[in-house]
């Protein structure tokens, strides 16, 4: 059992150096976009490198519902081929999900603009393929992959997939990983560990809550938080199933559910026949800046993914104070929820297992609860956009000594 010590720490062997100095490198960092959430951790990296640039496939993906920011951080936008696509996921909770494709075209020229020391890309497709091949042809420029994958994720790739990853992570100089799940699954490919770091999520400084956890447990212990899109991948329709079952069952009981995101399953959510004693309310897209108010006024958050390489979510609930009763199909509920600590883990795909993660959240006692929320603050206290990009710094350091050893 992992102790809550032990939950803050990061998931990494330190090889970061004492020496805090700027690092002398021009490193450019390709990726699909910028979310909120990563521009901290980006910024972060770019004030301890001499030279940062960030190369982005689109401003925006069109489902996502915000503006871009790209204070501080010296970004452009490459010639890209999109293509949207299905995710036909055929393990345990089937599921297909709408993504999208960025295939960049013009990353060799904008390289050789920028001649860079370092080049890091994000994920292990088209991009990665583009930067891979840039410095197989320029050996001065090395190469840091940045994945962000878990084990649930990666069921059921293809062939093909596999075989590019392989060849891709062979002539990385450095690899990235977001959690113990993604290490694990990058293991499986031989990599040395060495060359491993952990480049984490952590929530914004700028809209997560540090206010009191404290909350009027009489009003707010049945409020139950949804946060995301309303997707088969985030297995919003199998929750309220079980909860449906489970209200049927808890006659006595009274349960609200709160969904804070919009998206297909919306009509399907609303059409759904209820249980008197279980109420739901659709908020729509709920900007950051505001979701730490839903969850002042609620008891818990459900997060009922099917599959997700992190969730941030996760850390942003624990943040507020707020216990999580999460999927363990969430790397981030994997990670950093402890049953009974700040949390509960279910597994979505079985009938029973969210019931019985109810059971035990309605059933504790009010100072258990309250316990709850301080040690949920706790064990996400040091996960800061800071602490995150010192696993890229780390990585940084390590290609630019090993490439100053070899001069």
């Amino acid at each position: 059992m992992i102790d809550s010590q032990v939950l803050s720490e990061p998931y990494c062997v330190d090889k970061s150096s004492p020496n805090e100095d700027v690092v002398d490198a021009r490193v450019v960092f390709l990726t699909h976009y910028i979310p909120l959430y990563q521009v901290r951790v980006l910024q972060s990296i770019a004030r301890r490198v001499r030279d940062f640039h960030v190369l982005v496939s689109t401003p925006i993906e069109p489902n996502r519902d915000f503006a871009p920011d790209w204070s501080g951080l010296n970004v452009a936008v490459q010639d890209t081929w999109t293509m949207r696509r299905q995710w036909k996921h055929r393990g345990d909770g089937e599921f297909s999900d709408s993504l999208y494709i960025h295939i960049p075209y013009d990353t060799t020229r904008r390289l050789r603009s920028l001649k860079p020391d370092i080049v890091m890309s994000l994920e292990l497709g088209a991009r990665s393929i583009g930067a891979a091949r840039y410095c197989y042809r320029f050996p001065e420029s090395k190469l840091i992959l940045c994945t962000y994958m878990s084990q649930r994720t990666e069921e059921c790739r293809g062939w093909l997939r596999h075989q590019v990853r392989r060849r891709l992570l062979k002539h990385a100089d450095a690899i990235t990983y977001n959690g113990p799940s993604c290490l694990e699954y990058l293991k499986g490919y031989n990599v040395n560990e060495e060359q491993l770091f952990h480049l984490p999520y952590a929530a914004d400084d700028r809209t997560v809550y540090i206010g009191s956890v404290d909350r009027d447990d009489s009003s707010t212990r049945h409020r139950l938080l949804v946060v995301g899109q309303l997707s088969d991948r985030k297995g919003v329709m199998p929750m309220l199933q079980q909860l449906q079952q489970y209200a049927a069952q808890h006659s006595h009981q009274q349960l609200e559910i709160v969904f804070a995101g919009d998206g297909p399953l919306r009509h399907a959510i609303t059409g759904t026949e209820l249980p008197p004693n279980l109420k739901v309310e659709l908020l729509g897209n709920v900007p950051a800046q505001e979701l730490s108010d839903q969850m002042l006024r609620s008891g818990a958050m459900i997060a009922p993914t099917l599959a997700d390489e992190w969730m941030l979510v996760v850390n942003e609930a624990l943040q507020a104070g707020l216990p999580v009763i999460g999927s363990i199909h969430s790397q981030a509920v994997t990670t950093l929820i402890r049953d009974g600590f700040n949390g509960w883990q279910y597994d979505p795909t079985q009938s029973n297992s969210l019931s019985s993660a109810l059971d035990q959240y309605i059933g504790s006692s009010r100072e258990s609860i309250d316990k709850m929320r301080n040690d949920a603050r706790t064990s996400v206290a040091n996960r800061t956009p800071e602490w995150a990009a010192s696993g890229a710094v780390d990585a940084i350091r390590y290609v630019t000594r090993a490439a100053n050893s070899r001069s």
